[in-house]
């Protein structure tokens, strides 16, 4: 399950730097998701704190409902008031959105990024007009993140930055043995098509444009430095909510260690990573694993389960933010073991629970996980990950006392990677990029 944010409503602040008008392309927007849409959300409602925002987004993604974000925002705004000093544009999507952006397997996996495109050159036109009439002093390319759709707001006379940006990781070959045939077959694809997107003309033309770009991961940062040959800053495109209520977990080694998986259902994910670490272990009695969510590979990460002969584990199939949330509450540590990701939402929550978290050491978790709040694996093949994520586990449920020190890091990691913070260090770029314009132009 992807997480939907909490901390909706933007609280009043009087900011001291000059406001300008700033211009967002945040395709996906909603105040009542995670992912994407909440990363536009967040980000573009804080920013409108210090600046007069308007957002360039769509009203959902083309489909038998394809407003939902408009209708979500709308019903927000009517109970909590509309956020002073954004503005959101919405594009409608253009026909080739309607043809090849619709929610169904085949089209997200093959056609998707044509309607994407289609979608951004519809944004580009409406932001010519929005400028020649009332000129921006910078703007922004959010979301999607994922590097391979830059949009066209760079072509504008105007400041441009871009990011945060993921997606360059690639699969790695050593854990192709996780994956389904049809799953191993998309990510092959997959990383021969990236090698030949990072260097697609406007990914180059954006980015000698760019002054400013954020990378999510390492890997994204040394996309934009070594193939781009454009300085990049890392920066997690998602934030953590900074809880009040987050708790120490009490776990004291009388009872068995309380692991949660939360994501969706499919190879890049890899569950059975957890499952066979756990098999490995001498006395899986003292070890409760849930698994939260559904998808594609849900019955064959179940077979592989029971063929392992795991016995304490809990599927609890999708469910909603709040039972997710309570589970998580209710566990002594994450165990993430995704080999691709950008940053995924669910391991700031588990932080801002005060979860400790175990992950691989690679894309946007291993930037978000550090060593006071978690236990980083180092990726090389899927037989290592298992060992190490079983040796993890053993670390944890034999020294309790670790389990308590990670997780009060895991608060104080979450507070760090706030929103607030997020965006106070976005709005310092720009005034830093706007102030080497003006002394270029000068």
């Amino acid at each position: 399950m992807i997480a939907a944010p909490t901390n909706l409503v933007t609280p009043s602040i009087a900011p001291t730097r000059p406001r300008r008008r700033i211009l967002v392309s945040a395709y996906a927007i909603s105040p009542v998701r995670g992912s994407e849409p909440g990363v536009g959300w967040q980000i573009c409602s804080r920013l409108a704190r210090y600046h007069d925002v308007t957002v360039l987004c769509a009203p959902g993604v083309p489909g038998p409902d394809a407003n939902y974000f408009r209708e979500e925002i709308s019903q927000f705004t009517a109970k909590h008031g509309d956020v002073p000093n954004l503005t959101l544009k919405y594009i409608e999507p253009p026909l080739l959105s309607f043809l090849f952006q619709r929610e169904t397997p085949l089209a997200r996996r093959t056609f998707y990024y044509t309607g994407y495109t289609a979608w951004q050159k519809a944004a580009y036109e409406t932001a010519r007009e929005l400028h020649a009439k009332s000129a921006f002093d910078l703007v922004h390319h959010l979301n999607i993140t994922g590097f391979r759709e830059p949009g066209f707001l760079w072509k504008l006379d105007a400041p441009f930055v871009w990011g945060p940006i993921g997606g360059a990781p690639e699969l790695p070959a050593g854990y192709f043995d996780l994956l389904t045939k049809k799953d191993a077959l998309f990510y092959r694809f997959r990383n021969w098509m990236n090698r030949r997107q990072k260097v697609s003309a406007r990914c180059l033309e954006a980015a000698k444009k760019a002054q400013h770009i954020w990378g999510i991961s390492v890997e994204d940062a040394r996309l934009a430095e070594e193939t781009w040959g454009r300085p990049s800053e890392q920066m997690l495109e998602t934030g953590a909510t900074v809880r009040a209520n987050a708790v120490v977990r009490d776990y004291d080694g009388t009872r068995p260690l309380r692991i949660i998986w939360n994501g969706q259902h499919f190879g890049r994910k890899a569950l059975p990573i957890l499952l066979h670490a756990i098999a490995k272990l001498p006395n899986q009695n003292v070890f409760e694993l849930t698994v939260i969510g559904d998808g594609s590979t849900h019955q064959h990460w179940r077979d592989v389960a029971n063929s392992l002969g795991l016995k304490n584990v809990k599927w609890t199939g999708r469910v909603t933010h709040e039972v997710a949330l309570a589970e998580m509450s209710a566990a002594d540590v994450l165990a993430f073991t995704s080999v691709l990701e950008g940053t995924p939402h669910v391991v700031l929550e588990a932080l801002s629970l005060g979860v400790p978290v175990i992950c691989h050491n690679a894309c946007g978790m291993g930037v978000a996980v550090n060593d006071n709040c978690g236990l980083h694996i180092d990726m090389h093949d899927s037989q290592q990950s298992i060992n190490a994520f079983a040796a993890a586990l053993a670390k944890l449920q034999s020294n309790p006392g670790l389990v308590k020190t990670l997780s009060r890091g895991a608060i104080d990691r979450a507070s760090q990677l706030s929103w607030d913070n997020k965006v106070e260090q976005i709005v310092e770029t720009y005034e830093h990029v706007l102030a080497t314009v003006a002394g270029g132009r000068a």
